[in-house]
């Protein structure tokens, strides 16, 4: 993939953003502007000369990696870049940036550090100090999971604010009558199906679709929310509850492409179960995408509750909208809980994904 300085295009949008007041962290009121973007954009800072180096390439590799359990190639994130040197005013305001310092004098190991709101709102920092270039990309090759959790958990959160704000008052009604919970999801999203146990809702679009399901399962055990168990009773559910266009189709789980498992830590609740990976009509039906769910134990309840986004969006690109969907799940909560907090996202903890 080519990779292409700060383009003309970029300069005059981020120069023709308005400005927003918001309040300073000593409680004085201060002039400052919200992240530039769209959705995945990254800004790489370093020398010029590292810029077809090695340590560029390894850095590009692992930025522009394609993102997983879609139908096609899209990276992860789209990396515009700059020289340290002309990094100033308006190229500051970028959702997601990545500074990298390499200087021998100044520092005797690799270390990152990061921040938020450092010059825009809705803004997250990577700073990458080193002694050398073959240090950041040993770095690079031994912590390059967690340098992405940071960028694509930051992407989860500003998907989640959007969501804090706007959403389907109709999902978060039926969520919570159905199953005692609510969630965030986009507002478009209205019509229904009530099974037992089950939830579908859709914005019924045949170009740009987007759907969310909640359905329960027992629960015994931790091998309840293994990616088996989990992919299992999927296939079981939407068999049941979702027909397709012929008779006898319906949406199930595509097990010849590589699922992605993990756990992710919100708080102090017990660990939520996540499987990605793609989805596709079986019975003759020619449509397919990706999905990612959450299995949340109520041990209480003796209850393992799924939420799950999925996507169909033929021959165009669908990462935006798949992180949409899985940052909706973040919000999935009991209904004592009224309102979702996108902060939620920021403190998310993973483990390595399978």
């Amino acid at each position: 993939m080519k990779r292409c300085p700060l383009t003309l295009a970029l300069l005059l949008s981020l120069a023709l953003l308005p400005l927003s007041s918001c309040k300073s962290k000593s409680g004085g009121s201060v002039l400052q502007q919200n992240a530039t973007g769209k959705p995945g954009e990254l800004m790489l800072v370093m020398n010029k000369e590292y810029f077809e180096s090695p340590m560029g390439m390894t850095l590009y590799d692992l930025l522009e990696e394609d993102a997983p359990s879609l139908p096609q190639s899209e990276p992860s994130l789209r990396i515009s870049r700059i020289p340290t040197q002309s990094f100033s005013g308006f190229m500051k305001l970028v959702r997601n940036i990545l500074i990298v310092d390499v200087d021998a004098e100044r520092y005797t190991q690799t270390s990152l550090k990061y921040s938020y709101d450092d010059w825009a709102k809705g803004q997250i920092v990577l700073r990458v100090t080193s002694p050398s270039p073959d240090s950041v990309i040993s770095y690079t090759k031994r912590d390059g999971e967690a340098i992405m959790n940071l960028f694509l958990r930051h992407e989860l959160f500003l998907f989640g604010e959007l969501l804090s704000k706007q959403y389907s008052q109709q999902a978060q009604e039926k969520a919570d009558s159905l199953f005692g919970y609510r969630v965030n999801v986009p507002q478009d999203i209205r019509g229904s199906k009530i099974g037992k146990d089950f939830l579908w809702m859709s914005n019924a679009s045949m170009r740009s679709r987007h759907d969310l399901l909640i359905y329960t399962y027992p629960y015994h055990s931790d091998n309840d929310i293994s990616l088996d168990a989990i992919v299992a009773k999927r296939d079981s559910v939407l068999k049941m509850n979702i027909s397709g266009e012929f008779e006898g189709s319906y949406p199930c789980t595509e097990q010849n492409y590589g699922l992605l498992y993990r756990r992710v830590q919100l708080g102090e609740t017990k660990a939520r179960a996540e499987v990605r990976g793609l989805w596709k009509m079986t019975g003759g039906a020619m449509m397919g995408g990706p999905f990612v769910c959450q299995a949340i134990v109520d041990e209480a309840a003796g209850k393992v509750y799924v939420v799950e986004g999925f996507v169909y969006r033929p021959n165009e690109d669908k990462l935006h909208l798949i992180r949409m969907m899985e940052a909706a799940l973040y919000s999935f909560r009991p209904k004592s809980v009224k309102d979702f907090d996108p902060q939620s996202i920021l403190s998310a903890k993973f483990t390595k994904g399978f």
